[in-house]
């Protein structure tokens, strides 16, 4: 019995959740389609009715795992003022529980050095999913477009290099690191200031 276009839309968008979060847990080597298929209560057979190959499904879930994050870093700076936006963001992406969330936080940190070994499909839907977080991050911010541009791709890359290295870490060099960016973070703003808390959960 052939499903309902309806039905195969709603089973395409749950394979790309799954293979957004277990991308991000296991690594793009350590995924199997067949653990996607089975974390998405689908059957492995099914798979090549929605995707050529893994290499697809994995351009599908960066761009799913970015819109994750920036629909987040929007939330979370909506109603952040200008000169606060770096800090509270950097506050929000490296907090603890951000940096445990593995599977349900950036790609970036999550996934750089395996996207670099990937071919080029998969390298260039994660170059635009990092402009994409820098262009959110920076219309959150005050000045001129390339400096606004510069400053949040600074900040995003010392934030993004700082989990990384958190989670590779034992815990006093995770603390250490994490809390130099948070400081650089603050310094660096025109006005240092402590964004809610709630908000930078969600980054």
């Amino acid at each position: 019995m052939r499903q309902s276009r309806e039905a195969k839309a709603a089973t395409h968008q749950a394979i790309v959740a799954a293979a957004a979060r277990r991308f991000r847990e296991r690594g793009i080597e350590g995924t199997s389609v067949g653990d996607v298929m089975q974390a998405a209560n689908r059957t492995h057979g099914g798979f090549y009715r929605h995707f050529d190959s893994k290499e697809d499904l994995l351009v599908a879930a960066l761009g799913r795992a970015f819109e994750e994050m920036i629909a987040g870093l929007e939330h979370a700076l909506a109603h952040v003022p200008a000169e606060r936006a770096l800090g509270g963001f950097v506050r929000g992406y490296t907090s603890a529980g951000r940096v445990a969330d593995v599977g349900g936080g950036c790609p970036v940190a999550a996934l750089s050095n395996d996207v670099q070994r990937s071919n080029e499909a998969v390298q260039a839907e994660f170059g635009r999913g990092v402009r994409g977080l820098i262009a959110s991050l920076a219309a959150h911010l005050e000045g001129p477009q390339a400096e606004r541009e510069a400053r949040a791709a600074r900040t995003f890359a010392m934030a993004a290099g700082a989990v990384m290295i958190a989670r590779a870490s034992d815990p006093a060099t995770a603390d250490l690191v994490l809390a130099a960016v948070r400081d650089e973070a603050s310094r660096s703003a025109s006005t240092p200031g402590s964004a809610p808390a709630g908000p930078q959960e969600r980054l």
